[in-house]
């Protein structure tokens, strides 16, 4: 596989993709739906488009490095990790069991909601999230759901949580918990930064 430079464009290879751009792209994908996310949201987070980002991920295209170091920041890994998990040293070691406060990878910053990867890469079926939503702003028009379960844990400010149709109103300290196939949607009604510790389950 070659990483093309930043002014090179991606260059496909659909007749022959070869064995290492297609692992990468498999790469890509798993850590995708690990996290839940959707290509088109994680187009949002990197600013590449999704039909590039679908072709990356079916390994029809090489990535440039500025390509590969966004999406690997979204997602939550090194760049490294993304073209050769094997070749990370073990002085990363802490990296895959502990997250530090001031290491979080940003997974998304838009629309008045702050999404940071809190949880390290040792965790394969949870993923948790550090959330900070900005007064008067909300999950988007209309309720959605996905895959697997979630339970959050309100450290500051309100929030406005509708799971399934019912609507709940949630406080500093308190704690919530549903099945993610249920349609579901927030909203900060108050007037201040509402933050969340959010953690979705695979399963």
């Amino acid at each position: 596989m070659k990483i093309a430079d930043d002014t090179t464009r991606m260059s496909t290879g659909m007749n022959n993709p070869d064995e290492e751009t297609q692992r990468l792209g498999q790469r890509i994908r798993d850590l995708r739906l690990k996290a839940s996310m959707t290509l088109s949201e994680l187009a949002k987070a990197t600013g590449v488009s999704i039909g590039t980002l679908s072709q990356l991920e079916r390994g029809l295209v090489s990535p440039t490095v500025r390509t590969l170091y966004t999406v690997a920041n979204a997602l939550g890994v090194m760049p490294a990790w993304l073209i050769d998990p094997s070749q990370i040293k073990s002085s990363a070691s802490e990296s895959r069991y502990i997250v530090r406060a001031g290491n979080r990878s940003r997974l998304l910053d838009i629309d008045g909601i702050r999404k940071d990867i809190a949880s390290p890469a040792a965790s394969e079926r949870l993923r948790g999230f550090f959330m900070v939503i900005q007064p008067n702003c909300n999950s988007g028009p209309q309720p959605y759901s996905h895959k697997g379960e979630e339970i959050g844990f309100l450290l500051s400010g309100s929030l406005e949580l509708q799971i399934d149709g019912e609507t709940f109103s949630l406080n500093e300290g308190d704690c919530f918990a549903f099945s993610s196939d249920k349609p579901h949607h927030f909203a900060n009604l108050g007037t201040r930064p509402a933050s969340v510790f959010w953690v979705n389950a695979d399963i």
